[in-house]
């Protein structure tokens, strides 16, 4: 794909005006399964290098969808990828979304009770559009060239370095088209994570229990006249009071220590 946008943006530039748009994005939902899609689209001049990315994209994923898309005088296509995990989207295929050694480290991820930790770190890099800048036709066709890259989380990120956001944080945007103008690199980060909502649930229910016990006790332990069972109800009380005050400072532990990710940690594709 890289190759194609070069050489279409160069051999284009002087005579096309807003003739070329690509998109990507990536959705990622609330049980962890990521969407993966892309687009590529521009002016009757591009057929061949559009088809050619769309011959390229079916050899490389036999799963992929594909769709013709047509939006005024542009058309192309868009593909469509459903991964069932982060793990099996960090060991696919990809130009965007792989670790480059010394450059960027792809997806890493960090498990823990409560939830996973993922620190996403892309790379995009091209080298510079072979084409003059002076020309006033030029700097308009350039305004209008279209490359952006989405991500689209269940949650607010926690940080990142997205040109962009939308939708309270859970929207990441990047504007990637001056990459194509200009030549260069783009790293494309942010940190989040995707909670367990089984674990946190147990937990509840857990600690649920050990407090109606420990009030239970309590009211048995005040009723009670004969002093043996008052010592019994007391002890029994203080026993699950000590459980549910243990499980609430574990929790409260897990879900403030901070992640520091390592090498370990990462799942991409090297």
């Amino acid at each position: 794909m890289k190759k194609f946008l070069i050489i279409a943006i160069s051999l284009w530039s002087m005579i096309c005006a807003g003739c070329f748009q690509a998109k990507l994005d990536l959705i990622i939902t609330d049980d962890g399964e990521v969407y993966r899609n892309w687009r590529v689209m521009g002016t009757a001049a591009f057929t061949q290098e559009i088809e050619a990315v769309r011959l390229k994209n079916e050899k490389r994923f036999p799963n992929l969808r594909v769709k013709q898309i047509t939006e005024g005088d542009l058309r192309g296509y868009e593909f469509s990828l459903k991964y069932p995990d982060m793990q099996s989207f960090a060991q696919s295929p990809s130009e965007f979304y792989s670790e480059h050694r010394g450059k960027n480290k792809g997806i890493s991820r960090h498990k823990s009770w409560f939830f996973d930790e993922y620190d996403f770190d892309f790379c995009v890099a091209y080298p510079p559009a072979n084409v003059p800048l002076g020309a006033t036709v030029n700097q308009a066709m350039f305004s209008q060239v279209v490359f952006n890259s989405t991500i689209e989380l269940p949650y607010a990120v926690d940080t990142t370095n997205a040109d962009e956001l939308l939708s309270g944080g859970k929207i990441l945007k990047w504007n990637l088209a001056p990459l194509l103008i200009h030549g260069g690199e783009k790293f494309m980060q942010a940190r989040f994570k995707i909670w367990h909502k089984d674990k946190i649930a147990l937990t509840l229910a857990i600690e649920l229990i050990f407090l109606t016990a420990t009030i239970f006790f309590l009211i048995k332990a005040r009723a009670e006249s004969s002093e043996s069972l008052i010592k019994d109800f007391r002890f029994k009380r203080n026993v699950f009071a000590g459980l549910f005050v243990a499980v609430a400072l574990i929790a409260a532990y897990l879900l403030s220590m901070p992640v520091a990710f390592t090498e370990a940690d990462i799942i991409s594709m090297h």
